[in-house]
């Protein structure tokens, strides 16, 4: 489907292991740095597209989304990511077979106008014909939004620096003459335990068809310990997971209802500034380094339980010079909505670039 848009593919570049870690620390092949402070991670899964983005070696790069790994490493690269509604792209039968589909693919780019051609043209190739189209969206869109805005994320809140920068990003949308209220974060504690349970069971299916997906070369003893400790988590939970992914499932229901309140929803797309290399490196025992990721990423993944769109955009600096996006989510379907709004924000405070 790429390739049918036009996009011209110039190499691949490097991800965390299967996708499982939101940092890319390989202990043989070295790390993913963020081109804004080589001391500290480029986020992931999509490291290397995002650093290759950030650093403005290509205009626009593939990326995919189970868990925020479209919009973790814009993020902490200072790089637009919309993570698209599911079904929004057309999905490999793999993808489609599972039980909650929660990995949607999408593009990082340096500006909401190349974010927003790539849809353009992807939609010339395939669209769900249950979603409303995008279009070809060039401004920003003349209607005042409601905006609910929240900074306690999946089992912990965000940080006070991140919450301070996140109640400014509020504060500028009131200028811009949209509605803002506080609200309470949308799912309960559960949440937590059922998505690391879900994504736990896809290591642990990758570990036992291994060999059948990749022949001879395939050598699980090699695998880091994020791998192999998600994979013995779900085999140790696998009791839990019909309930997990029926809850899951009913997540939907509760977005539901928030996006009947409000047209979209503020978060901080991080719960903390990016970390520097080794604090998730995945050599380290699996609970501290699972506990640390669940930590970082408390807002992406709901948005992939819920199949909705969400976009992370370059609107913050924390006080070290480092990017910190902010996330806007909207209901299935709404990317148009998020679209237009990033243009008005863009204008407003346009983003900052490594090359100026």
């Amino acid at each position: 489907m790429y390739l049918a848009t036009g996009l011209v593919p110039l190499g691949k570049s490097r991800l965390s292991e299967f996708g499982f870690s939101p940092s890319v620390e390989h202990p043989r092949l070295g790390p993913v740095r963020s081109p804004w402070d080589p001391r500290r991670t480029a986020g992931a899964s999509s490291a290397g597209s995002s650093a290759m983005v950030a650093a403005g070696v290509v205009p626009i790069a593939h990326a995919n989304d189970g868990g925020g790994s479209i919009r973790i490493p814009a993020s902490v690269n200072g790089l637009v990511g919309l993570k698209p509604t599911r079904d929004r792209l057309a999905q490999d039968a793999m993808l489609r077979q599972m039980p909650v589909r929660i990995v949607s693919d999408g593009v990082v780019t340096r500006s909401v106008r190349d974010t927003a051609a790539f849809f353009r043209e992807a939609e010339k190739v395939y669209r769900g014909l249950h979603l409303p189209p995008i279009g070809d969206l060039t401004r920003p869109g003349r209607g005042r939004l409601r905006v609910g805005v929240h900074t306690q994320g999946i089992g912990r809140g965000a940080s006070p620096e991140v919450t301070e920068l996140t109640l400014t990003t509020a504060a500028l949308l009131e200028e811009l003459g949209h509605r803002v209220e506080e609200v309470g974060t949308p799912v309960d504690a559960s949440f937590r335990d059922d998505f690391l349970l879900y994504w736990s069971s896809m290591a642990f299916f990758l570990l036992r068809g291994g060999r059948r997906l990749h022949g001879s070369s395939w050598a699980p003893e090699r695998l880091d310990h994020i791998t192999r400790g998600l994979a013995a988590h779900a085999r140790r939970h696998l009791h839990r997971m019909p309930g997990a992914i029926r809850r899951l499932r009913r997540s939907r229901r509760v977005t539901e209802e928030l996006f009947g309140r409000y047209d979209v929803a503020l978060t901080p797309t991080l719960a903390t500034e990016t970390p520097e290399l080794g604090w998730l490196d995945p050599t380290q025992e699996f609970d501290l380094v699972m506990d640390r990721i669940m930590d970082w990423v408390a807002f992406t993944p709901l948005q992939n339980a819920t199949g909705d769109p969400a976009i992370s955009l370059p609107l913050a600096t924390t006080r070290t010079g480092l990017p910190q996006g902010m996330m806007f989510a909207a209901a299935a379907g709404r990317e148009a909505t998020l679209i237009e709004l990033a243009y008005e924000l863009e204008e407003a405070v346009p983003f900052a670039r490594i090359q100026g």
